[in-house]
């Protein structure tokens, strides 16, 4: 049979330009076959636009149209196996409706979805202090953790080189280990292991060093280490110094919100020319 212009309905006006008409289509006598054959519809081509949709009901059943061409020569439809797009919103998504990960984008190995400084989601791999894995597992990385990064009141460590010029000269002009902390605070020295390395002259005179609180010239700053004596320093060989917490009394005058500073008492040392790496541990405290 042909095309019957009763059996054709109208649902809806156009929507938008995506989705432009709906239409129902029913003939009991013609299988859906003969139904969607090119030019089945030519007779009503006037009618429809490119996009719109038909529903068709055949003798053998039933399906959904979707108009690809139209002209005064031939109409051409084809199944609808997928939503036009921009025909679905968020308002047409049920709650409920628990979309499969598998209907999203794939995603590379170990990225996540952040959003873009424009609001969009976007992948990105992690990098920084932290990585992830594609089982989820997070690891901090090696040497991420830093002094800055954790409580004021936890225990701290920091390094300082200083050069044979400025342990030659430390007696007038004491070393800067550690700035000072800030009002209504105290650095407290932990420890600091003084590291020499050796490397052609032995360093002679020199008087008893040690860690002070400000920098206060010829070692009369307020003492917060443990003392060593010139002697030791007079090596001729790579070596350690292990510099302890003082006992003696900090004034708070002399020692809130002041830094820490490598000196010596009696005079300079001299000739040396080896250097040293100051490995320091330390809190910082309020005071109020």
């Amino acid at each position: 049979m042909a095309f019957n212009f009763a059996n054709f309905d109208k649902l809806s006006s156009a929507a938008n330009t995506v989705v432009r008409k709906l239409w129902a289509y029913t003939n009991l006598s013609d299988t859906l076959a003969t139904i969607i054959a090119a030019d089945y519809f030519l007779d009503v081509y006037y009618y429809l636009s490119v996009g719109d949709e038909i529903f068709v009901y055949g003798s053998d059943g039933y399906g959904t149209y979707v108009v690809t061409a139209v002209s005064s020569t031939t109409v051409t439809v084809a199944a609808l196996t997928s939503v036009p797009g921009g025909s679905i919103t968020n308002n047409e998504i049920d709650a409920a409706a628990g979309i499969e990960f598998s209907k999203l984008e794939t995603l590379a190995s170990t990225q996540i979805i952040v959003g873009s400084a424009g609001g969009v989601p976007t992948a990105r791999a992690v990098t920084g202090d932290v990585t992830i894995g594609n089982t989820g597992v997070t690891a901090i990385g090696a040497n991420k953790v830093l002094s800055s990064m954790v409580s004021p009141l936890l225990l701290k460590y920091t390094t300082v080189a200083i050069s044979a010029a400025e342990f030659n000269g430390m007696y007038a002009a004491p070393k800067l280990l550690l700035a000072a902390g800030g009002a209504n605070t105290l650095q407290v020295l932990k420890q600091c292991q003084l590291v020499m390395t050796y490397v052609s002259a032995n360093y002679a005179a020199g008087g008893v060093a040690a860690i002070q609180y400000d920098s206060t010239i010829n070692g009369a700053g307020v003492i917060a280490s443990t003392t060593i004596a010139a002697a030791s320093f007079q090596a001729a060989a790579t070596t350690t110094f292990t510099f302890n917490p003082g006992v003696v009394l900090l004034t708070g005058s002399t020692t809130i919100n002041k830094g820490l500073y490598l000196s010596n008492i009696t005079g300079a040392f001299t000739t040396g020319d080896s250097t040293f790496v100051a490995h320091l541990w330390y809190a910082t405290i309020p005071t109020v």
